[in-house]
């Protein structure tokens, strides 16, 4: 979950939350790899969230 959060932030510049946003991205990531969705589109859709990332900032200032 910390590397999709990361990934995101550094590629779209757009932070997640670890709890729910960061967590369905990492399980989003994990069905691409996978090829879940094979030859389907796939939209996954943040809605928020953000302060929670700084519930966690420690953990993240960390790694």
């Amino acid at each position: 979950m910390h590397k999709a959060i990361r990934l995101m932030a550094t590629s779209e510049g757009l932070l997640l939350d670890p709890v729910y946003s960061g967590n369905a991205f990492a399980g989003f990531l994990a069905g691409i790899e996978s090829r879940q969705w094979r030859d389907r589109a796939v939209l996954l859709l943040v809605t928020g969230g953000v302060p929670g990332l700084f519930a966690y900032a420690s953990e993240f200032l960390s790694r």
